[in-house]
C-alpha cells in the first residue's frame, strides 16, 4: 500500500487538536467548587460533568475507530469536532446542571474521536518507524494539556468566570476547524473493502473473546485502578485545595504542574528500564511499588490536623501516584497488543474502554465518601491501589500457569 508522508504543519495541527479536545477533561477544574454553589448542588452531583464525560470516552472508543474505517478519517473527525465545539458553547451558555452533564457526554464523544481517529491517520500514512516518531509526537499534546489547561482556567476564572473556559475552548478548536477542514485529507483508502466485511456481531463478538481472557482481565484491573486512583485526585482535588485547605485558584493549579513533571519523570525511568532490555512484567511491578508508597504517603494526611502536612503529604503522594501510571499504563498496553496478535486493536480499545470507566468510578467514588476531601481521597485512593496490587498478581499468576500449561485455554 502508497503511504504518504504527513507534513510538519499537519503534526502541529494534530498536537494542537489533542490539546484543545483533552484541555476540557482540566481547564474547568478550579471553578468546580464556584459551579457547585452556583447550582445549589453538592459536590457530589457537580463533579457528574466528570464522570459523564469518562463513561461517554469510554463507550465512544469502542466503536469510533470502526465509524472511521466504515465512512472515513476525515469525515468522522470533523463531524466530531464540530460536535465538540457546538457542546462546548452550549455549556458556556447553559443555566441547567442535567443539560451541561449531557453536553459533557457529546464533548467527550469529540474528544475520543480525536484521540483515536489521529492515531489512525498516522498510521494509514506512514510506516511502522515513522508511526512511533510522529505517535511520540502526538503524545506531547497530551502531556501538556494537564499542565497547561487548569493554569488557564484558573487565570480565566480569576480574571472573570468558569463559563468563559468554555468559550476559550470553542473559539480555540473553531480555529483548529478551519485548519482541519482544509489541511486533513481522507487516507483511509480501504473503505469499501472494509464495509464489505464489517459486521456488527462480529465486532462485538471480539470484545466478547477479549474478556474472556483472564490474564487481559488482571492487566484491565491494574491499569483501571491506576487511572481510578488518579481521577479521584482530579474528582476531589479543587474542594481539597480550595475549600479545605484554603489554597488560592491559581496557586491550585500549579499542582497540575508538579504532577505532571513527576510524570515525564516517570517516563523517562519507563524508557531507561525498558533500554535494559528490563521485562515488562518488572517494569510494572516497579510503577505498582509506587504507587503503593504513594499511598503511604498520602496515609499521613489521615494522621495529622496540620494543614502544611496535609498539603504535602496529598501533593506529593499524588505525584507518586501520577509517577506510577508512567510507569504502569505503556507496558501494559505493548503487553496486551503483542498477547493478542490479530485481536490487538480490539484489546487496546476495551483496555482504554475499562480504564476510563474506572476515571469514572474514581471520580463517583471519592465524593460519595462521608469524610473530610483528603480523608476521602486518602481512603478512595487505598482501596484503587489495593486493587491495582491485586490485578498485577492476578494477571502475572495467569500468565506462569499460561506457561506451564500452554495448551489449557483461560
Amino acid at each position: 500500500m502508497h503511504r504518504t508522508e504527513i507534513k510538519p504543519v499537519s503534526i502541529a495541527l494534530m498536537v494542537l487538536l489533542l490539546f484543545a479536545t483533552q484541555a476540557c477533561t482540566d481547564i474547568f477544574l478550579p471553578g468546580l467548587p464556584a459551579m457547585a454553589r452556583e447550582f445549589g448542588v453538592p459536590i457530589g452531583v457537580a463533579n457528574h460533568l466528570i464522570s459523564a464525560y469518562n463513561i461517554s470516552q469510554a463507550c465512544v472508543v469502542l466503536f469510533i475507530g470502526v465509524v472511521s474505517d466504515l465512512h472515513g478519517r476525515r469525515a468522522t473527525l470533523l463531524v466530531c469536532l464540530a460536535l465538540h465545539i457546538a457542546a462546548s458553547i452550549w455549556i458556556a451558555l447553559s443555566s441547567s446542571l442535567p443539560w451541561m452533564i449531557a453536553m459533557r457526554v457529546l464533548q467527550a464523544a469529540g474528544s475520543a474521536a480525536v484521540y483515536i481517529v489521529l492515531r489512525l491517520v498516522i498510521k494509514d500514512t506512514l510506516d511502522k518507524q515513522a508511526q512511533i516518531h510522529a505517535t511520540g509526537l502526538l503524545v506531547i499534546g497530551l502531556v501538556l494539556s494537564p499542565i497547561l489547561a487548569p493554569v488557564a482556567g484558573a487565570a480565566i476564572i480569576q480574571a472573570s468566570n468558569w463559563r468563559n473556559c468554555f468559550w476559550a475552548i470553542a473559539l480555540v478548536e473553531a480555529a483548529l476547524f478551519l485548519w482541519a477542514w482544509t489541511a486533513i485529507r481522507e487516507t483511509n483508502q480501504q473503505r469499501a473493502r472494509l464495509r464489505a466485511a464489517f459486521t456488527w456481531r462480529g465486532h462485538f463478538r471480539h470484545y466478547a473473546s477479549v474478556m474472556r481472557d483472564r490474564y487481559f482481565l488482571g492487566l484491565a484491573l491494574i491499569v483501571g485502578a491506576a487511572f481510578a486512583a488518579f481521577y479521584a485526585f482530579i474528582g476531589i482535588s479543587s474542594y481539597l485545595y480550595i475549600g479545605q485547605l484554603g489554597v488560592a485558584p491559581a496557586r491550585y493549579a500549579l499542582v497540575f504542574i508538579g504532577v505532571a513533571v513527576f510524570y515525564l519523570l516517570g517516563n523517562r525511568i519507563m524508557s531507561g528500564l525498558n533500554a535494559r532490555a528490563l521485562a515488562p512484567q518488572r517494569i510494572v511491578g516497579a510503577g505498582v511499588a509506587v504507587a503503593l508508597a504513594g499511598t503511604g504517603v498520602l496515609c499521613v494526611a489521615l494522621l495529622t490536623p496540620d494543614t502544611f502536612a496535609i498539603l504535602a503529604a496529598v501533593t506529593l503522594g499524588t505525584c507518586l501516584l501520577r509517577l506510577s501510571t508512567a510507569l504502569i499504563n505503556p507496558p501494559v498496553q505493548v503487553v496486551v497488543m503483542n498477547h493478542f496478535a490479530a485481536q490487538g486493536s480490539y484489546a487496546l480499545g476495551l483496555l482504554t474502554c475499562i480504564q476510563y470507566g474506572f476515571a469514572a468510578l474514581g471520580t463517583v467514588l471519592v465524593t460519595s465518601l462521608p469524610f473530610m476531601p483528603s480523608a476521602s481521597f486518602t481512603i478512595s485512593t487505598l482501596l484503587f491501589v489495593l486493587l491495582t496490587a491485586a490485578g498485577y498478581a492476578f494477571a502475572f499468576r495467569s500468565s506462569r500457569r499460561r506457561r506451564q500449561n500452554p495448551g489449557r485455554c483461560t
